[in-house]
């Protein structure tokens, strides 16, 4: 039990140390101006594999949960010059509990502050409306229903021309692409573009 105290006081002094990090980055980052869009979503709805394919980085990608605990965040130069910066954050669960909600403020307080949010759904699992629930209800317990979203169902080339046409229906406005092929990267970052135009 010693341990355990000892470990969660350890991660718990980490978590401050992430949040005090993040607030100062956030801070030099207002004052430089430069837009900064935040990729959220259902746990595997595939963010970090969208993120290395915007930013050209390797973060590395995995099915398991939390492992994006303090937000990656890189430089991305639009093809009109202008920059940004696209951070990746924790996926998100159903009913994320208080605690949790707490441990990761740093990530959530990363999302509150963004200037876009690209809300990143796995466009393949069956459950993906139920998934995009628990992620606008998280988006709101963290204060962040007022950032602008645009919705990017991933994973689509599993789709079937049946299966796309009727998420287009369901979903106007919202981009099919699949991170994994590089479709549809042209036309997100267009809207990128046109969603943070000065």
């Amino acid at each position: 039990r010693r341990r355990i105290r000892h470990r969660i006081a350890m991660l718990s002094r980490e978590i401050d140390a992430v949040r005090r990090r993040r607030g100062q980055l956030r801070e030099r980052r207002q004052k430089s101006a430069v837009p900064t869009v935040a990729l959220v979503g259902y746990t595997n709805a595939g963010k970090t594999t969208l993120f290395n394919l915007l930013t050209g980085g390797e973060a590395v990608a995995s099915d398991a949960l939390f492992v994006t605990l303090d937000p990656l965040v890189r430089k991305v130069k639009l093809p009109d010059r202008r920059e940004l910066l696209v951070s990746d954050t924790v996926g998100f669960i159903e009913r994320l509990p208080h605690s949790l909600v707490a441990a990761f403020r740093a990530t959530l307080e990363e999302v509150a502050a963004a200037d876009l949010l690209l809300h990143v759904i796995d466009a393949s699992n069956p459950e993906h409306e139920r998934h995009i629930a628990a992620v606008r209800s998280v988006l709101a317990e963290v204060g962040a229903e007022h950032v602008p979203v645009v919705e990017v169902f991933n994973k689509c080339d599993r789709l079937d021309a049946g299966e796309r046409a009727r998420i287009r229906a369901v979903h106007p406005g919202a981009l099919c692409v699949s991170a994994l092929t590089g479709e549809g990267r042209d036309e997100l970052i267009a809207v990128l573009e046109g969603r943070l135009a000065l």
